[in-house]
Order: C-alpha cells, then structure tokens, then sequence
C-alpha cells in the first residue's frame, strides 16, 4: 500500500474507526465459507446420486465442507490486510482498541496468541512490499 494511500486511509477512518473495514473483512470470510458449504452440498448431493443413505450425504457434506480448498489461503489473507489495517488504525486514532471492531472480529476467531502472528506477519509484509513490487526507492 503507498504512502498516500495509507494516509487517506487513515485519515478517512481516524475519527470514525474501522468499522468499514471489518464489514469488508467479514464479507471474504463468509464468502469463503459460502464457497465451502456449495462444495459440501455438491459433495452431499452426489453422494445422494450412489448412495440414499440420510447419514451417508451428511457425512459427505461434513467431510466435503472441511477440506481446504486451492482458493482459502488467499480469502484469509484477504480478510486479514483490512482487518489489520483497521487495528492500526485504532491504535493511532485514539489509542481505545476497545472499541475496533477489527480487533473484535480476530480475537473472536483466532485467539489472541494468533493476533500477535497476524500483526507481526502483516507488518513484515508491508515492510518488504516495496522490494518484492519493485518501488522501492522511487
């Protein structure tokens, strides 16, 4: 993310929080979990076409629902830049993370010892952004 991007982001949503962010951020996620209960009902439904068995489509549904698809990895980081983004902006605006629904949103998730991860992760991201895109320097 630029410099002036950033700065318009922050500057946009200092006063009013991240609010906005955490919406966007939700929304990729419940996409990515639409996507895995299209896959179960698929899965379920074909397994009806072989087998009539109540118990049978469930199990397949269930099955079919926690298998990591090609596409989750991407969603998830997809979710997490606006989310992390929303914290830091929190944290510069008024410094009440009580209140950042970003904040709210990965703890309820992923637990606070995952938090830290994220945050260390996103910030090693953003740092090296400028040489992994060729900007750097310029």
């Amino acid at each position: 993310m630029s410099e002036e991007m950033w700065g318009q982001l922050v500057k946009s949503h200092r006063r009013s929080g991240c609010g906005d962010l955490a919406k966007l951020a939700r929304a990729i996620l419940e996409g990515k979990k639409r996507l895995h209960d299209i896959v179960g009902h698929a899965a379920g439904g074909l397994f009806a076409r072989v087998n009539r068995s109540r118990i049978g489509r469930a199990f397949a549904y269930e099955l079919a629902t926690r298998i990591p698809l090609p596409v989750d990895a991407q969603l998830s980081a997809a979710a997490r830049g606006p989310q992390a983004a929303g914290i830091c902006i929190c944290m510069m605006g008024n410094g009440n993370l009580t209140d950042c629904a970003c904040l709210r949103d990965v703890l309820k998730t992923e637990g606070e010892a995952r938090l830290k991860q994220l945050m260390k992760g996103a910030l090693q991201d953003w740092q090296g952004l400028p040489e992994r895109t060729g900007l750097a320097g310029g």
